[in-house]
């Protein structure tokens, strides 16, 4: 990814579409990511409570629709994405040239786990912002659920570091304030989206070149207004208090992104588990020690890494101070917009196959042998990377060995059906993954939410 990241607004593109099938959904859908609103988002959602048990209040409408009227209101193209339990085509609104994504989720395969969509869509339908992606109308048929989003085509920012290794500080630094927005956007509304990662961060290539990121899967994002207990979230990218348990607020979207910022800028992940623990990685997180390793950080400025990685929530930079950063405004004005410092074929060769997990969904409790037929299916996939290891520390033999940060490569690939579903939980905290992309194998559990 050589473009330049710039942070520009999207046009006002105003689109009208028809009414919908169904006289439940006929109120006439307001313009394209101008959307006026006669709702305010719920505030009165408990800690543990998930907004679904709002969706009344937050306008998602339950009342059935049939194929046929689908198939009378859109014309659909071809599979942009494919999950455990949903797909997203293209789709055109017929009577529009404009196209957007439908994602068609399977009721079949929820598995227990509609809540997340509900979920996604109470929350959508309460925010507009051109950093987050937008939701303009749901279907609910009796096999199905048709989400009608905003079409963005330029993959997602895991891609962009896959191809592209590190990035330039201006580069870097465009693509936080672009996360910085989104999150200042639905923090001030006390919603934690809870699970940021580079896969959740979709690109937005413009005419001119320029790109932007687009914030999506609000799968677990609620509504806080005390502090939650509740641990989910991606290992790499999970907040110390989350692991300490002992509650937690918007803060925890802040530490993910320093996170990302510090993966841009030097290339590999802050904090790195040398036997490939989890539980060790989840106690160097906690301890919050970050090393930056030479060669990769001579140059580069720490100031905004050390500030979002503060163990501390209460010192933690918000989103909004983040946005007043003295190195992000400075960053962002430099003209030398180089993008990417290209990878080398081998560590590119290894990112490709380092995949972290398509999306965070909230799981059952497992049993303890559930658990136990889980970990035969999961030696292959953790040999596999075993491998990989081997390769990347290949590439940095060179540095002192007891300087490197060893990235989180325990991966669970569990099949369960023919769709490839996967579902893995461990002994004390439950993980899942939803392989978004089947061709990009998972790198990494998640950590499903424990109910308290």
């Amino acid at each position: 990814v050589s473009s330049q990241f710039t942070c520009l607004c999207v046009p006002d593109q105003r689109i009208k579409l028809p009414k919908c099938p169904n006289a439940a959904s006929r109120q006439p859908l307001p313009s394209y990511l101008h959307r006026l609103r006669s709702r305010r988002p719920p505030t009165d959602f408990g800690p543990s409570e998930s907004p679904v048990c709002h969706w009344e209040e937050a306008g998602v409408s339950r009342v059935s629709v049939s194929l046929e009227d689908i198939e009378r209101c859109y014309d659909m193209g071809r599979v942009v994405g494919d999950g455990n339990f949903a797909v997203v085509r293209e789709c055109r609104v017929r009577g529009l040239a404009e196209m957007f994504a439908m994602k068609i989720v399977d009721n079949a395969k929820l598995q227990g786990r509609g809540n997340m969509i509900q979920n996604e869509i109470a929350l959508l339908r309460n925010l507009e912002h051109p950093r987050l992606i937008q939701l303009f109308r749901s279907h609910h048929t009796d096999t199905h659920v048709y989400l009608l989003m905003e079409l963005v085509t330029g993959g997602d920012l895991f891609d962009a570091i896959t191809q592209s290794g590190r990035f330039t500080e201006p580069s870097a630094a465009c693509m936080i304030r672009d996360i910085s927005q989104a999150l200042e956007c639905i923090h001030s509304k006390s919603i934690a989206h809870r699970d940021i990662k580079p896969e959740n961060l979709l690109v937005q290539r413009h005419g001119n070149g320029s790109l932007n990121l687009k914030l999506a899967d609000f799968g677990l994002a609620m509504v806080v207004t005390e502090p939650v207990f509740t641990v989910c979230g991606t290992p790499t990218y999970v907040a110390p208090e989350i692991l300490a348990e002992t509650g937690y607020g918007v803060g925890v979207d802040v530490w993910a992104m320093g996170v990302i910022l510090f993966v841009l800028l030097g290339g590999i992940p802050p904090f790195r588990s040398p036997d490939r623990n989890q539980e060790e990685l989840f106690r160097l997180i906690q301890k919050g020690e970050v090393h930056f390793l030479s060669p990769y950080w001579d140059n580069v400025s720490e100031a905004l890494v050390r500030a979002l990685l503060e163990v501390n929530p209460k010192r933690r930079l918000t989103a909004s101070q983040t946005l007043q950063h003295d190195w992000l405004q400075h960053a962002t004005a430099q003209k030398d917009h180089k993008g990417a410092i290209k990878a080398t074929d081998s560590t590119a060769e290894r990112r490709n196959q380092q995949k972290l997990s398509r999306q965070v969904e909230s799981g059952e409790n497992k049993s303890d042998s559930h658990k136990t037929e889980m970990l035969a299916e999961k030696y292959h996939a953790a040999q596999t990377y075993k491998n990989i290891l081997n390769n990347y520390d290949s590439d940095i033999n060179a540095l002192d060995r007891d300087q490197q940060i060893q990235e989180i490569h325990d991966t669970t690939s569990n099949q369960q059906n023919a769709s490839h579903a996967e579902d893995t939980t461990t002994t004390n905290k439950q993980y899942t993954t939803d392989q978004h992309k089947p061709e990009k194998p998972a790198q990494q559990e998640d950590i499903d939410t424990k109910q308290e």
